[in-house]
């Protein structure tokens, strides 16, 4: 990815939008990269791919394990579980 200073993405902007259409560019401001900009059809396929992201590692984990490990008893209601909280914690 190439970087150019804030100062010279202000001064050749124009130059920027041609750039952004080859490879994202890396905007810094004293030294420390503070954007990145990409073109719109970059930014679209990143939206979709987090909009289509599987669970986290660590919630698959939990209900790996809750698969293998069943509770076992009477299920409670989500209205019930939620009243039981309110006056546990009330």
């Amino acid at each position: 990815m190439h970087s150019i200073p804030a100062t010279e993405a202000k001064n050749r902007f124009g130059e920027l939008l041609e750039a952004v259409y080859r490879e994202p560019v890396a905007i810094s401001k004293q030294g420390r990269t503070v954007a990145v900009m990409l073109s719109i059809s970059e930014y679209e396929e990143m939206h979709q791919k987090a909009m289509h992201e599987t669970q986290s590692p660590a919630i698959s984990g939990i209900l790996d394990w809750l698969d293998r490990h069943p509770p076992k008893g009477t299920p409670i209601n989500e209205r019930d579980y939620t009243q039981h909280l309110n006056e546990k914690f009330a």
